[in-house]
């Protein structure tokens, strides 16, 4: 199995489970998904391609202001995800406030050296750690531990969506963004 396979299901995850998990207990959320592991300039670097971003406009019930978290998702297969896609995904937190690697692994076992080792890398940096036990099933993926927030420059969030999202996702983010000032 190829990263790409996992991406649709990844993408469904995000939309029907995911989003649900940002959502303020009294305030409102408009959010936005998608395939991003093509999209960036050529000359944007090797790592800096998350295969999927959200990009999540939210605030309190008595919040005064709005707040627009971006973030980046790093998906690898059952055999692919080594110490190095947690450094990986970290890259990711310089154009995004979440940085996240999502492991196909069926086989999850806290006991196990491999999983241990990536639990604790992504805990060191401050990545969020989705495991899938079955892609086909939402109910089989796993918030393993949750991301601590980054602070991206505004410059770097700017080209992160306008570079990643397609055309109608930033539009449509644009528009709630236009709606609230």
């Amino acid at each position: 199995m190829r990263e790409a396979d996992l991406y649709p299901w990844v993408h469904s995850f995000l939309e029907a489970r995911f989003r649900d998990r940002l959502r303020p207990t009294y305030g409102a959320l408009e959010a936005v998904s998608a395939i991003t592991a093509t999209s960036g300039g050529a000359a944007s670097g090797y790592w800096s391609r998350p295969d999927l971003a959200m990009a999540a406009l939210w605030r309190g019930k008595y919040a005064l202001h709005w707040t627009l978290d971006l973030h980046a998702f790093e998906v690898k297969t059952a055999t692919g995800c080594t110490p190095a896609a947690v450094h990986e995904a970290l890259s990711h937190a310089a154009m995004v406030h979440f940085a996240h690697l999502v492991w196909h692994n069926p086989a999850w076992d806290d006991g196990k050296p491999e999983c241990r080792a990536i639990l604790e890398r992504c805990e060191r940096y401050g990545i969020g750690l989705i495991v899938i036990a079955d892609f086909e099933n939402l109910d089989e993926f796993t918030v393993r531990l949750t991301g601590r927030r980054h602070e991206p420059s505004i410059e770097a969030i700017d080209e992160f969506i306008e570079t990643r999202f397609p055309e109608i996702e930033r539009d449509r983010l644009a528009g709630w963004i236009g709606e609230r000032r």
